[in-house]
């Protein structure tokens, strides 16, 4: 396919200064970008809530979908996001933060919002450093490192042909290529903040190391009681070791675990989800872990 400089030009020329999700289930755009999508040279800087960020042409990134779908969807976690930083001052940790669109909601919402977005794909952060430069936030600070419960492992980061698979637990996909690099605990990277001064949320994505994520923060969690946004898969639960240590981590810090709908769930009722799951199915979305009796749970359920 013949890639057009002339219709990359205009298409981006359409889009400039209009909100990507208003042309969400629109006939004409779905129709457009079918016809177009193939000739594009490169990707397309797209607004979206109140920051800028580049969409993908490469169907392999994560991005492509907010040119294909025109939406990012998450709307229950972004929401919860807002609405505790419009009472506090956040500090986010986004561990997996792929081409960054988390970060840049969160520090789109206030400057004093802080961010720590740590990404242990090479190729994947440095399409967030280039998102970063079509805004002017200066509250993201990004670290290339896996998030573990040590510090300063090496580690083999297996990246997939797909940026969202890309793992340093498991290879269950189509492999290009292998990388090194550094294991970072979050209680290291914490160091150097106040902590009273903020509402701490982490988000968890890291196909399948969440456990040693968790691991790797429990002074903070001692600390501070952060809400921990995590994505629920058969990556982690693969690992028996990991039920047991999930468990043992809701009783002795009293977490509780929350859906989308402000529900609470049971870790058995999780793993009964995830044992329920088609084969090529591996994850059942975001849920939430927050403590039980905690400022940050009441602004959760307000």
């Amino acid at each position: 396919m013949i890639k057009s400089k002339f219709i990359t030009s205009i298409f981006q020329k359409f889009l400039i200064n209009k909100d990507i999700r208003k042309f969400k289930k629109s006939l004409i755009y779905y129709c457009l970008f079918r016809i177009i999508r193939n000739f594009l040279s490169k990707n397309i800087i797209l607004n979206i809530y109140n920051f800028k960020v580049y969409g993908s042409i490469n169907k392999n990134k994560t991005s492509y979908f907010l040119l294909k779908k025109c939406e990012f969807g998450d709307y229950h976690e972004l929401n919860t996001i807002k609405k505790i930083s419009g009472k506090n001052k956040l500090l986010f940790f986004d561990c997996g933060c792929n081409y960054g669109f988390y970060s840049l909601y969160v520090a789109s919402l206030s400057s004093e919002n802080k961010i720590i977005s740590v990404e242990a794909s090479k190729k994947t952060l440095e399409e967030l450093n280039k998102n970063l430069n079509l805004n002017n936030f200066s509250n993201i600070y990004f670290h290339n490192n896996a998030i573990s419960d040590t510090d300063e492992k090496i580690i083999n980061f297996n990246e997939s042909e797909k940026d969202w698979e890309s793992s340093i637990t498991h290879q269950n996909y189509n492999s290009n290529e292998s990388s090194i690099v550094n294991s970072i605990k979050i209680d290291t990277l914490v160091k150097n903040f106040e902590l009273e001064k903020y509402k701490i949320i982490i988000k968890l994505d890291i196909e399948g190391n969440e456990m040693s994520g968790i691991h790797g923060s429990l002074d903070l969690i001692e600390k501070s009681s952060p809400l921990i946004i995590m994505e629920f898969s058969k990556y982690i639960f693969s690992n028996k070791d990991n039920i047991e240590y999930l468990n043992n981590f809701l009783d002795r810090y009293d977490y509780s675990i929350y859906d989308r709908n402000n529900k609470k769930k049971s870790l058995d009722n999780i793993l009964i989800t995830l044992d329920n799951l088609k084969k090529k199915h591996q994850t059942i979305g975001n849920f939430y872990l927050i403590k039980n009796s905690s400022e940050i749970l009441e602004e959760f359920l307000s």
